[in-house]
């Protein structure tokens, strides 16, 4: 990496911070475009005190598509708010990398709908037709119509629907 992209990913870090969400939904599209030179910096987000930053952050590292940070989003996919959790589980589903499978299986019961969804969605995306059965049962207990029909769409998708 050459000290002028450092110093760019460095500055738009820290736009990272802005407190508008548009902002830094922005940055992220910016800071993604650096590819591989931005993985490391956007590591240590994910430990960030403020889960806005530990969001984006993944969300950038899975724009990225680099396996290299798939365990530190692995690790994500614990984070205390849920946000966070959709947003790695949704990374790995993008980054496809099947060292990712056993956490997603686990976050089909995870408590907010929208995290188990895109569990579902990065299992079908990763491909792993051993995690059907998990869908199935993880289908036949969810209450909520939208999981649902990402649950159906990722068992046709792992079926080759």
């Amino acid at each position: 990496m050459n000290s002028h992209s450092t110093n760019k990913i460095a500055v738009l870090i820290k736009e990272l911070y802005h407190p508008n969400k548009e902002c830094r939904a922005k940055t992220v599209q910016k800071v993604v475009k650096y590819g591989n030179e931005a993985v490391e910096p956007l590591l240590s987000l994910l430990h960030d005190p403020d889960w806005r930053i530990r969001y984006r952050a993944a969300e950038a590292l899975g724009l990225i598509r680099s396996i290299e940070p798939v365990q530190e989003l692995i690790q994500a996919c614990n984070d205390e708010k849920d946000h966070v959790r959709y947003m790695a589980a949704k990374s790995l589903g993008i980054i496809r990398d099947a060292r990712a499978v056993q956490t997603l299986i686990h976050m089909l019961n995870d408590e907010h709908q929208y995290t188990r969804g895109i569990a579902a969605t990065g299992l079908a995306l990763i491909g792993d037709s051993t995690a059907k059965r998990e869908i199935e049962a993880a289908l036949a207990r969810e209450t909520d119509q939208t999981v649902k029909e990402k649950m159906i769409q990722s068992l046709k998708t792992l079926n080759g629907e």
